[in-house]
């Protein structure tokens, strides 16, 4: 049986890639470090029903949805594009060289 906060983990990036934003996006919008999120992400950190709630919010789902059990046999998510070219939802944008 799986650990609870690797349950969490897991849905919060597969919703977090879905939604197309960054990991520090995240984290900025919840009023977290980034490097708690990534801990949550990574089953290592155990956030408490206050912040799953906030994350909730910002992911626009249920507490629910963050601590139900997915399947365990699903592939893990895409990351999402690096670089300069991303904006901080994770979207494209145009060059400006000239």
């Amino acid at each position: 049986m799986m650990d609870i906060r690797k349950h969490v983990g897991r849905n919060v990036r597969r919703l977090r890639l879905g939604r197309r934003i960054s990991q520090e996006v995240l984290a900025l919008e919840s009023d977290i470090d980034r490097t708690y999120m990534s801990g949550i992400e990574r089953g290592i950190s155990n956030p408490s029903v206050v912040l799953l709630s906030r994350l909730a919010k910002v992911l626009r789902v249920t507490v629910a949805d963050l601590v139900t059990p997915s399947a365990e046999k699903e592939p893990a998510p895409k990351n999402l594009p690096r670089g300069r070219n991303v904006s901080q939802r994770g979207r494209k944008t145009k060059s400006r060289r000239k």
